[in-house]
Parts: structure tokens; C-alpha cells; sequence
């Protein structure tokens, strides 16, 4: 794990942002993941790698490099953070050909980032609910850590309590689920300051439910302001954390409309 004094550096800079959530201490980073000191766990969502190439078959004029520029940002902040288990909290692939068109210097990367850490988990998304095997890792429909439930889209976690199909799957050693950190949506923010409207993607936590922001190339963001987000969250209590030229902030304690 990342050293204190580092640690401090990076808060006093604005790349950080301590929380506290279900009961545990964590790291928002601007660079869009977050970090689980205790669990020594760092968690990265919605990669969508190959979301480019797919873009190109329907005479969208991107630039194909969404993939080494994601992989790249990967690497960075892995080395930053020194942490020995990465979850890819789903949607890594953007479609189910996506490997087909990955660079093969594109793989020998992605599989190296994975050979670098002791654990790897690829959380299986709706992009991606099959991860092909040339692609090292760890695969799961969703991770039980003590009381929270890493997942790609939310769950009803009361009747996963009570009674569910997930329950026999659930961890023995873990506590009954009290929260849960989700992708999928895609998060992200606006606040004005001063004479310009400042927009970034960003992490959106509530009672029992942390968002993280999609941190693929070309993954763009859905307005929290969108009727989408309503079902999840009390809108008069979530706190949101908007990422902003490498720097996080809490700009909005609750979603004006």
C-alpha cells in the first residue's frame, strides 16, 4: 500500500478525498477509482476497453487508442497505490467481440497489469458477462466483502438478506450486506463557479449505495440530475464527488432539480 506520507501529499493536492462508508474508511481519487486500505483493494469500473474500434464499425470517427490510454491510466495509479487486490467492477470489455479487435500489444498489457498484482477479479458486467480466457483474472457475477456487496448493477439487498439466489453464493466468513458499490450509470456532475460551469465525472454515495464513475476513455457520463438515478438514491442525502482536471471535490450535498 501507498506510504503516509504520499498519502498526505495526494490530499493536500486534492487527488484524494477520505469517506466513510458502511462503517468503513476509504479513498476517492480523482483519477475515478477508489481504495479499500483495510482490504488492501483498489476498484476501477466501466473500462469499456474496445469501445472505440466498436464505435469505427459505424462511421464514428474516433481515434482507436481508448484501450492503451485506458490500460495506461491503469498502470499509473496502480503504481501509486501499491494495492494487492484490483476489481474491475464491470463492463471492462465494451462488447463481446471486443477482444477480437484488441491490438495484441493491447492484451500483452492488459495481462501484465494482472500478472503484477497477487488478485485480480473481473466483476462481470451486461457489456461483458463472458470474459474470454485469453484474458487473465479472477471472474465473478459480484464480490461479498464483509458487510458490502461489489457488484456491477444494484441489488435489492434486504431480500438478498432475507432470501435470495444470491444468498448461498454469499461469503460464510462475510456479515449480512449493509451497502453495496456499483457502476453502470456512469455518473457525472456540474457545479458553476464563478463565470464557468465546471463538469466531471463523478462518484455519488448515499445511505447504502456508492456510484463510481466509469473510468474508460470514450465512457462519457449520464447527468446525476437524470431521472435514472432516482430509484437508487434518497436524493436529499447523497453527497457527490466530481473529478475535475486530476483534482476530486464535494461540490453538492444533495441533487437540486
Amino acid at each position: 500500500m501507498i506510504e503516509l506520507t504520499a498519502l498526505k501529499a495526494l490530499l493536500m493536492n486534492h487527488q484524494i478525498i477520505p469517506i466513510k462508508f458502511a462503517g468503513h474508511r476509504m479513498l476517492l481519487d480523482a483519477g475515478g477509482v477508489l481504495i479499500w486500505p483495510q482490504q488492501d483493494l483498489l476498484i476501477f469500473s466501466d473500462l469499456h476497453l474496445e469501445k472505440g474500434s466498436f464505435l469505427t464499425q459505424f462511421a464514428n470517427p474516433l481515434p482507436r487508442f481508448d484501450s492503451k490510454d485506458t490500460l495506461k491510466r491503469m498502470q499509473l495509479i496502480m503504481a501509486r497505490y501499491d494495492c494487492g487486490h484490483i476489481v474491475c467492477l464491470g463492463d471492462s470489455l465494451h462488447d463481446g467481440n471486443a477482444l477480437a479487435r484488441m491490438q495484441p500489444d493491447d492484451l500483452v498489457s492488459l495481462n501484465a497489469l494482472v500478472k503484477s498484482v497477487p488478485k485480480w477479479t473481473w466483476v462481470l458486467g451486461n457489456h461483458d458477462p463472458d470474459i474470454p480466457p485469453e484474458i487473465l483474472g479472477d471472474r465473478a457475477p459480484f464480490l461479498h466483502i464483509q458487510n458490502l456487496l461489489l457488484v456491477h448493477e444494484p441489488e435489492d439487498i434486504n431480500a438478498i438478506n432475507k432470501k435470495s439466489s444470491l444468498k448461498p453464493l454469499l461469503s460464510k466468513e462475510a456479515s449480512k450486506i449493509e451497502g453495496q458499490i456499483i457502476g453502470h450509470y456512469h455518473p457525472k456532475s456540474s457545479y458553476r463557479l464563478a463565470n464557468r460551469k465546471v463538469t466531471g465525472k463523478s462518484f455519488v454515495c448515499g445511505d447504502d449505495i456508492l456510484l463510481m464513475p466509469a473510468f474508460g476513455k470514450y465512457t462519457g457520463g449520464l447527468d446525476i440530475k437524470d431521472g435514472a438515478f432516482e430509484p437508487l438514491f434518497n436524493l436529499k442525502k447523497v453527497l457527490v464527488y466530481l473529478t475535475y482536471h486530476h483534482k476530486i471535490y464535494l461540490f453538492m450535498s444533495k441533487i437540486k432539480r
